[in-house]
């Protein structure tokens, strides 16, 4: 929101003189806009996601609180329910006996054929032997921020900041671990996960950021999940000389900038389309609390502007796009067939 004129009657009862009345203006309006920014993040709650136990050394650890910035909607879980009682269901697994059919209990011991002799585990063994670390988070090393790649950077990170609910000191751990990584320009790499999936995280420390509003970006670390060996894809490399790459010619460029010019989406934003999933699946959760018989009509957002691409300057130029690349006489349903052929 902006303040372009100050009325007459507002300067003097707001007590402005001369020069006063244009430095008020701009000031005015930045405080408008510092207002809606607190507005909005006071109607943002922030959730912890979990708190985990950060293990700097053997002998030292920490208590941090971890919490997720930005994720995809999803529907909701699926709960399966009794068709009769209409009350959640719950699976239960039971050993049986081949060759009584008797009810057994769960076994105590787990055996592995190991060169022609069973070995037994207990189930404790077993949950030793898988385990990699006997804390949620655990630091292994440092690494300089080059080493930081973009493409490392897979899926959406948390960010963790610290507790001293149950380990008291551990802020003071924290902004000390922190405050040496940003001065040596170092991230953290370290193990999270359960003994069933580990993987391997970069903690890269984030410097607060405050303007007049107030604090924009909080201190704290970003956990990133770094990929495993198979997550990264090495492409074959072809070798094209000059003379085997197609080239666009300069006529074909300007026609290719022209039809660019003409679906050009002013002002485009994701959050002006809605996902059609998501209000696909609320409406039909939607009719079925309400007890209605027709499911409700889903406009689909994301689907081509055919009243738009309709238009007489935008058809000229995707024909002038085309007889420019393809010729003017070029049929795509000859050009498909004579490829299937080919094919």
């Amino acid at each position: 929101m902006r303040i372009s004129t100050c009325p007459c009657f507002m300067q003097d009862l707001i007590g402005l003189e001369g020069d006063e009345v244009v430095q008020y203006v701009p000031s005015a309006g930045e405080k408008l806009e510092d207002m809606t920014d607190q507005l909005r993040k006071r109607m943002m709650k922030k959730r912890k996601v979990k708190t985990l136990s950060f293990a700097i050394t053997n002998d030292v650890c920490i208590e941090v609180n971890t919490y997720a910035l930005i994720r995809p909607t999803a529907p909701g879980t699926i709960t399966w329910l009794d068709s009769i009682s209409n009350l959640p269901l719950k699976t239960e697994r039971s050993f049986i006996c081949n060759d009584t059919g008797a009810l057994l209990q769960a076994p105590q011991e787990r055996f592995q054929l190991y060169n022609d002799k069973v070995v037994k585990f207990s189930v404790r063994e077993l949950s030793d032997v898988k385990r990699v670390s006997s804390h949620h988070l655990r630091l292994l090393g440092f690494k300089p921020l080059d080493c930081l790649k973009d493409y490392h950077n897979l899926s959406p990170s948390t960010f963790i900041y610290p507790s001293d609910e149950q380990i008291f000191g551990s802020t003071r751990v924290f902004v000390a671990l922190h405050s040496s990584m940003l001065r040596l320009g170092r991230f953290a790499l370290a193990f999270y996960g359960t003994p069933t999936r580990p993987r391997l995280v970069a903690l890269v420390a984030q410097e607060e950021v405050i303007s007049s509003s107030g604090q924009d970006e909080p201190p704290g670390m970003h956990m990133i999940y770094l990929p495993y060996s198979d997550d990264v894809r090495y492409p074959e490399e072809v070798h094209l000389t000059s003379g085997d790459a197609p080239r666009a010619t300069d006529e074909q460029i300007k026609k290719a900038s022209n039809l660019l010019r003409r679906i050009d989406l002013k002002h485009f934003s994701v959050s002006h389309f809605a996902n059609p999933g998501l209000q696909k699946h609320y409406g039909i959760l939607e009719a079925l609390a309400l007890g209605e018989d027709e499911m409700p009509d889903i406009k689909d957002e994301t689907l081509p502007d055919e009243e738009g691409l309709a238009r007489p300057g935008v058809v000229k130029a995707i024909e002038e796009f085309k007889a420019a690349v393809f010729g003017e006489n070029y049929d795509q349903e000859e050009a498909e067939a004579a490829a299937a052929k080919g094919g």
